[in-house]
């Protein structure tokens, strides 16, 4: 065999026995169950049942029993190296084989399956009038209903980056979220003679006799999330001659800010029956603010190495921005008769409370890789749709102005 075939089968050894000792526990210790959860963290807050933290007098082993494996001196007490340092008896000790690094960098994407919803998406009203001759007296009922925008699921993302500070348990993370939602809606023929039905439209953009409605809507939400959370563990046994468990219940409290870039729009058309325009409204809405934002996270580990998990998040933001609004109403002209735009301009200073939840479970697929599905809801007070059809029976709708998002998630996260 020669010298470069030799090398190269050296190369390949060494290489192998680095991926198999990302893997595989050394002899004697147990494998890194939960590297998110490596922390220095006092004794006391980790025993359970009432065990006692201090370590028991050494017990005379019988000579016929086995040997215990020796430690391989790749992880002796008295080394260091470039990044770790040296663990105190503790159960951080034994998770990490004696040895824990500093700090970690991770990363994780969401696929999310999501709505938004409106408190009052309406896109149209619509009456209807029906008379009964039947009876003495005649009656007469006129009934108005509001129809709704019907938004359906639809493809969001959201992507995180971070730093884990596995010695106290704090982590500095950045997130982005992006999600965008449509829905369209139609009617008509109208029937304004014998209202059945007569078709209202936002702007007080009416299908006239014979005529149609159509109306579209959007909503885009850049978000920027930046947040600074630590962690306290409870529960799980620390006693040095126990089986060492990464503890069962952790507490996580953030901080930060968020900042987001919301907009909206709502446009309708009228039509003939030939397809030709008539009038045309449109809507844009937007808003641009930033502000602190808080929560709080309880997650419960179980099995052995607490490799699957369920968990519970909550936060509440409170962003200041620019909400601005433009309405135009066109109606298209000819050769006698102008063209005619209506417009209205709104610009606003607006403080907006904002309210997520999520809640889920994880599972560790491989010592520093996870899996997460589960639901979230987001709500965003006075950025909904404000503007309501009016003209109605009783006037317009009630103020109702939340724009919200929930559905589901799939995450996965990868430490390095």
């Amino acid at each position: 065999m020669t010298l470069v075939n030799r090398a190269r089968l050296f190369v390949l050894g060494v290489a192998c026995l680095i991926a198999g000792s990302a893997w595989a526990a050394p002899p004697g210790r147990v494998p890194p169950q939960n590297p998110r959860l490596r922390m220095a963290a006092q004794t006391e807050s980790r025993v359970r049942n009432g065990a006692s933290a201090t370590a028991p007098a050494p017990v005379a082993q019988d000579e016929s029993s086995a040997p215990i494996p020796p430690v391989p001196d790749s992880l002796e007490p008295a080394q260091e190296w470039e990044g770790f340092s040296e663990a105190t008896e503790s159960c951080d000790e034994c998770c990490t084989g004696g040895f824990f690094r500093r700090g970690m960098w991770y990363g994780s994407v969401d696929y999310l399956l999501m709505r938004p919803r409106l408190s009052q998406g309406v896109a149209e009203v619509r009456r209807t009038l029906v008379s009964d001759t039947t009876v003495t007296p005649n009656t007469s009922t006129l009934t108005d209903t509001a129809v709704e925008f019907q938004f359906g699921y639809q493809s969001a993302f959201r992507a995180a980056l971070g730093y884990r500070l596995l010695d106290c348990g704090g982590d500095i993370q950045v997130a982005y979220w992006r999600m965008t939602g449509n829905a369209q809606h139609s009617d008509g023929p109208a029937d304004t003679v014998n209202d059945n039905p007569f078709i209202a439209g936002q702007l007080k953009n009416n299908p006239g006799n014979g005529q149609f409605l159509s109306a579209n809507t959007g909503i885009t939400a850049n978000i920027f999330d930046v947040d600074f959370a630590k962690c306290l563990s409870f529960g799980g046994p620390c006693n040095p001659c126990d089986a060492c468990f990464c503890p069962r219940w952790d507490l996580r409290w953030f901080a930060g800010a968020r900042i987001a870039d919301i907009s909206r729009f709502d446009n309708n058309l009228t039509s003939d029956a030939q397809g030709n325009a008539i009038t045309t409204g449109l809507i844009n809405a937007r808003f641009v603010g930033a502000g602190p934002r808080v929560g709080l996270q309880g997650r419960r580990y179980f099995g052995a190495n607490g490799l699957l998990s369920l968990y519970a998040k909550a936060s509440q933001a409170l962003l200041i921005g620019d909400y601005r609004m433009s309405r135009s109403k066109i109606t298209p002209g000819d050769s006698e008769v102008p063209t005619e735009v209506i417009n209205q301009f709104d610009r606003f200073s607006r403080m907006v409370p904002v309210t997520d939840i999520e809640i889920g479970g994880s599972w560790q697929i491989a010592p520093y890789t996870f899996v997460s599905v589960g639901y979230f809801f987001q709500c965003w007070w006075d950025l909904g749709q404000s503007e309501t059809v009016i003209g109605t029976n009783f006037g317009p709708l009630d103020t109702a102005n939340i724009l919200g998002f929930d559905g589901l998630f799939i995450r996965g996260e990868m430490l390095f």
